[in-house]
């Protein structure tokens, strides 16, 4: 007899002995039961059912009546469409004696009426004729499969801090919505929303208390938004609406002033009451767009025209934003351009002693003379500069450049200053206190020869911080003014802790305030607090003697404007100063700069 040990003998087949060992059992008891202590030991849980022709099960493994909540003697001689929900059709009371091996997911029922997702395999059961016996399934139970693919499909497509839809979502239901409007031929409207400040806010409370307010926020606007309509977050502080069926123009106004009206009410926020606004830029399909990407780009252009107006407003898309958009996309490439290519240029305005009748400084201006666009003015290329961040490689060479030239005129004039305007983004960069340190010892300028100009509603922003600030540069020896004093907010309260040396008020007093009492009044005003405050007045935009009288009666300290001289390259600055400073009568110095 040949020893298993060594093998199958030759010429049998893989399999022979366990067949030829199921041969030999005596009983087909014997071999059920085998057949089930294999069944039972498969792996993960697999739940196994045998039903006979009539469809009555005849074996169930422990798995399977554990899955379903009965003891397995419970499931023996009833109908296999007991596992299957009343209705589903599911499964067990479908007919497939004419199939093969079939799979399909469906929902199966528990003892307790639960219904659960299951994956079920079948294969009819059939004797060597053919003849069909019975159906062997097996199930497997696919809740946790299924929890799994949802939580996959919110991680995909729904914001994780305030559980809106995403990005991806809102695309693909963008998608379906327009080729929805455009086989029924109607209209959409597409509204973005950006929050005004919640940068200041992030910065100041710090994340986690940002992420709150999104979430408050997305809570009010999806309460006001229909289910028809997807409301979602493109991520920071922007939210898209899509409204599927648009009430007309007028009803999409509506609708935006009525988002707005959302934010009048404050938020609590870990017991806090914090506020907010909303600017809101549509986008009408068909008319502003077509497809997604230029419907998309609409509503942007839109918004960005609303938050330059002030904020906390809506503006409807119009072919004239288009224009102005594509400008300022044009204009910020060719900032990129024009820096290498030499095209910024400093123009320097001088500024007087009305007491001493004295040349004192002058103001550096940023001008912009592109080869593509002609002369740019600084009131539209500062604000792209500002927005796209350019404005810290514009600032830096301003910084730089006034620096050079302060050293070059202080060998002429001891003592002159130069004034460097210094915008929002520039001062809350985290190393702005660095660069300035930097840029006055590499070029060697005097500090106390450095004023940097800050606009009051800058400095008002993050008081607390502000204060710090300043008086860093105070402690490196520059000289500090706040710029359109009058035009923004100012507490008195703050004002004193500020280490400043100046303020200038802004040309919009100045123009009309020997005609207008209350110009006038304001000037002098003005003029009297700072003095209080042991502060300097500088007048800007001074164009007549009858102004320059004005402020001379009222003590007003210094001046510049186009009274003395407008503003001009540095090579004419330099010969304005050694023509002043060649004058032999500097009685008359004002005349030498007429």
């Amino acid at each position: 007899m040949h020893d298993a040990a060594n093998g199958p003998p030759p010429g049998s087949q893989p399999g022979f002995h366990s067949v030829q060992l199921l041969n030999r059992l005596p009983q087909d008891e014997e071999r059920l039961a085998m057949l089930k202590e294999a069944i039972d030991c498969l792996p993960i849980g697999a739940g196994i059912t045998i039903s006979d022709k009539e469809g009555k099960i005849v074996y169930v493994n422990q798995a399977e009546a554990e899955m379903h909540g009965y003891a397995s003697e419970e499931l023996l001689g009833r109908p296999a469409r007991i596992l299957a929900p009343q209705g589903n059709g599911g499964g067990r009371s479908i007919d497939y004696r004419s199939a093969g091996l079939w799979k399909r997911e469906c929902l199966n029922v528990r003892k307790d009426g639960q219904i659960f997702p299951v994956q079920l395999t079948s294969k009819p059961i059939r004797n060597a004729a053919g003849d069909y016996l019975g159906m062997l399934t097996a199930c497997e139970d696919m809740t946790q499969r299924k929890l799994c693919e949802k939580q996959l499909e919110t991680l995909a497509y729904y914001d994780s801090v305030t559980k809106l839809p995403n990005r991806a979502l809102l695309m693909d239901r963008l998608h379906q919505a327009l080729a929805l409007a455009l086989r029924e031929r109607r209209e959409l409207a597409l509204l973005f929303l950006d929050l005004d400040n919640f940068k200041d806010l992030n910065s100041s409370r710090g994340h986690e208390v940002g992420d709150k307010f999104l979430q408050e926020v997305a809570a009010r606007l999806a309460n006001s938004v229909c289910e028809s309509n997807t409301l979602a977050r493109l991520g920071g502080d922007e939210f898209v609406i899509l409204i599927n069926a648009v009430p007309g123009e007028e009803g999409v106004a509506a609708t935006a002033a009525r988002l707005q009206a959302l934010f009048c009410e404050p938020f609590l926020i870990d017991g806090e009451e914090l506020y907010g606004s909303t600017s809101i830029g549509i986008a009408m399909y068909p008319g502003d767009g077509e497809d997604v990407e230029s419907l998309l780009r609409s509503a942007d252009q839109a918004l960005y025209q609303a938050k330059s107006e002030g904020k906390a407003g809506y503006q409807f898309f119009s072919q004239e934003m288009n224009q102005v958009n594509m400008r300022r996309v044009a204009l910020e490439n060719g900032m990129r351009q024009g820096v290498a290519r030499g095209e910024f240029y400093l123009y320097f305005q001088p500024q007087w002693d009305l007491k001493n009748l004295r040349l004192t400084g002058a103001e550096a201006l940023l001008r912009w003379h592109s080869a593509e666009f002609g002369v740019v003015g600084p009131d539209e290329f500062i604000p792209i500069a500002e927005s796209c961040g350019f404005i810290f490689d514009l600032g830096e060479l301003v910084l730089r450049e006034a620096c050079l030239h302060a050293v070059e005129w202080d060998l002429l004039c001891p003592g002159l200053r130069v004034a460097v305007n210094i915008s929002g983004r520039q001062f809350r960069q985290h190393d702005f206190l660095q660069t300035v340190a930097r840029i006055v010892e590499e070029t060697g300028v005097r500090a106390s020869s450095l004023e940097l100009e800050l606009t009051e509603s800058v400095i008002m922003e993050r008081a607390e911080k502000n204060i710090h600030a300043l008086q860093a540069l105070k402690w490196m020896g520059v000289r500090l003014s706040i710029d359109d004093f009058g035009t923004g907010y100012s507490s008195l309260n703050y004002l004193k802790h500020f280490p400043i040396d100046a303020i200038k008020i802004d040309r919009s007093f100045i123009a009309d305030l020997v005609t207008d009492s209350d110009d006038a009044a304001i000037a002098e005003a003005i003029i009297s607090m700072a003095h209080s405050l042991k502060l300097k007045v500088i007048a800007e935009g001074v164009e007549s003697e009858a102004q320059l009288d004005f402020l001379v009666d009222r003590c007003c300290d210094e001046a510049q404007g186009f009274y003395f001289a407008p503003p001009m390259p540095a090579e004419d600055f330099t010969g304005y100063v050694k023509r002043f400073f060649a004058t032999e009568d500097v009685s008359k110095p004002l005349s030498v700069a007429r």
